[in-house]
């Protein structure tokens, strides 16, 4: 089976609570908000009154955000669900 193929067989269930914490104050004072710029999944969007929201649903986990953050503002635990492989 092609990769393409394969890809297509993933499933991506996810789990009722956010795996990523935010320190909110933190990100009030970001001015550049790199973490929007290089995630690939539009996980976080600039949030007038908390300085960031997050779609943890979206998320990759990647990791680019948190290596992107410079006041460290973002913690990341391992999903309870995930994507699941399912290939046939």
């Amino acid at each position: 089976m092609d990769l393409i193929k394969r890809l297509g067989l993933n499933k991506n269930e996810v789990g009722n609570q956010s795996h990523i914490e935010v320190n909110t104050e933190m990100c009030k004072i970001c001015v550049d908000k790199p973490c929007i710029k290089v995630c690939p999944a539009g996980t976080y969007e600039e949030d007038k009154e908390n300085g960031i929201s997050v779609h943890y649903e979206r998320c990759l986990e990647c990791g680019a955000a948190l290596y992107a953050c410079p006041f460290g503002a973002l913690q990341f635990k391992y999903p309870e669900k995930g994507v699941s492989y399912i290939y046939g």
